[in-house]
C-alpha cells in the first residue's frame, strides 16, 4: 500500500500536542543545543523557525479550556506519557464518535501492545495479537519489565487501573479543545502560508522510506505543533513543517557544505558514531540497538533522529521487524565529498 500524504493538519494530534506544550516552560538553551545537534546555528534557526511555534502555542492558550483532571495526562517531562496518549487516540480516532464498547481490557491490551513493541509495527495496532492484563498482578509484572523512569511507571499504573475512565475524560477534553486549536489555526494563517507552500514542495523521500517501512500504507501528516519532529505511529505518521530546514539537500556548493557540516557534527559525537559501528557488524532493531549501547529509549530517540536527518542510517524489513542499517552509500558520498572540498 503506498502512504497517502496530506496537507493539512490532523486536528487530534496537534490538539493533544498543543495541550502538551502548553504546559511546557522554553527552555531556548536546551532546545539550541539540540538544534546544534544537527550542524544547524541553533541560534538563527530558532528564531526564525521556533518562535513561529512559540506563537501557535500562544494564541490556542488563548482559547484552551483546562479541566481538574488536566494534569494528570499533560504532566512536565513526561513525553513518554505523552506519545503514549497520542498513539492510543490517533489510531482509534472511531473513540471520537463512540467509546461504550470499549473496555479496560481492550486498552491495557493495546498499552501493553504499544509499550513491548520491538520494531515489529508493520499491521495496524488493532490486528496484532495483544497480551491480556486481566489482573492487577499481571499489570504489576508488565510494568516491572518495563525501561522507564519509576515515576512513569507509578503514572502508568494509576492509569491502567481504570483506563475506559481516564481515556473518556482525555476524549472530552480533547474534543473540547479542537475549536481552540482551530482558532489558533486560522489567526497563524498568513504566517503559515509560506511554510506550507515550501512544505508541499519539499518531498523528503528519507523520511517517507522510513514511514513506509515502518507503517506500509500510512496516512502523513504536517505538523506545526511537533514542527522539528517526526512521529511514526502505525497507520499515521507526522512530520514538522521545520524539518526540512535542519539538512540541507540541494546541489549547490554553499548547500554541499552545510550537508557536510552536519555530518561531521554528528560524527562528532561518540554515541552517534559508536551506532553507526554497531550497525556496520548488523542491521539491528530498535530495542536490540538501545539494550546493546545501553542507552534509554528517549537518548536513542534522539541520537537516531540526528542520524535520521544526515541519512546515514536508512530502514529494512525483515522477518516481519523494521531494522536499522548503515547508509554505505551516504559514507562514500561523506568521503567523496571531503576529498572534493580540501584535496
Amino acid at each position: 500500500m503506498e502512504l497517502r500524504i496530506k496537507y493539512k493538519f490532523d486536528p487530534i494530534f496537534e490538539t493533544v500536542s498543543l495541550l502538551y506544550c502548553s504546559t511546557q516552560k522554553v527552555d531556548k538553551e536546551k532546545t539550541v543545543e539540540l538544534i546544534n545537534a544537527f550542524g544547524v546555528d541553533g541560534e538563527k534557526f530558532y528564531k526564525k523557525y521556533y518562535k513561529v511555534s512559540e506563537r501557535y502555542i500562544r494564541c490556542f492558550k488563548k482559547y484552551m479550556v483546562r479541566n481538574e483532571y488536566f494534569d494528570f495526562f499533560f504532566r512536565d517531562e513526561e513525553e513518554e506519557f505523552l506519545l503514549f496518549l497520542t498513539v492510543l487516540l490517533v489510531e482509534n480516532r472511531d473513540w471520537f464518535q463512540d467509546f461504550t464498547r470499549v473496555t479496560d481490557l481492550e486498552i491495557r491490551s493495546l498499552a501493553a501492545e504499544i509499550f513491548q513493541d520491538e520494531g515489529n509495527a508493520l499491521k495496524p495496532l488493532e490486528r496484532k495479537l495483544q497480551p491480556q492484563l486481566q489482573e492487577e498482578k499481571e499489570v504489576i509484572r508488565f510494568l516491572s519489565n518495563l525501561d522507564l523512569e519509576d515515576g512513569l511507571k507509578w503514572h502508568l499504573m494509576e492509569f491502567l487501573e481504570r483506563p475506559v475512565y481516564w481515556i473518556s475524560i482525555l476524549l472530552d477534553l480533547v474534543k473540547t479543545n479542537i475549536p481552540a486549536f482551530e482558532r489558533a489555526l486560522s489567526d497563524m494563517e498568513k504566517t503559515l502560508e509560506t511554510f506550507m507552500t515550501a512544505y508541499k514542495k519539499h518531498e523528503d523521500q528519507q523520511f517517507l522510506e522510513i514511514a513506509d517501512a515502518c507503517a506500509p500504507g500510512a496516512v502523513v501528516y504536517p505538523s506545526l505543533a511537533a514542527g522539528s519532529s517526526q512521529v511514526i505511529c502505525y497507520t499515521q505518521a507526522y512530520q514538522g513543517i521545520f524539518v526540512q530546514y535542519l539538512v540541507r539537500k540541494g546541489t549547490s556548493l554553499d548547500e554541499k557544505k552545510e550537508r557536510l557540516i552536519a555530518r561531521m557534527k554528528a560524527l562528532s559525537d561518540k554515541s552517534k558514531l559508536d551506532i553507526l559501528c554497531h550497525l556496520k557488524r548488523s542491521s539491528k532493531y530498535n530495542l536490540e540497538l538501545a539494550e546493546s549501547m545501553h542507552l534509554s529509549p528517549s537518548t536513542m530517540s534522539h541520537h537516531m533522529n540526528v542520524l535520521f536527518a544526515c541519512e546515514f542510517v536508512g530502514v529494512e524489513k525483515k522477518d516481519g521487524r523494521v531494522y536499522y542499517v548503515l547508509k554505505e552509500d551516504t559514507v562514500r558520498e561523506f568521503v567523496d565529498n571531503i576529498s572534493e572540498l580540501l584535496l
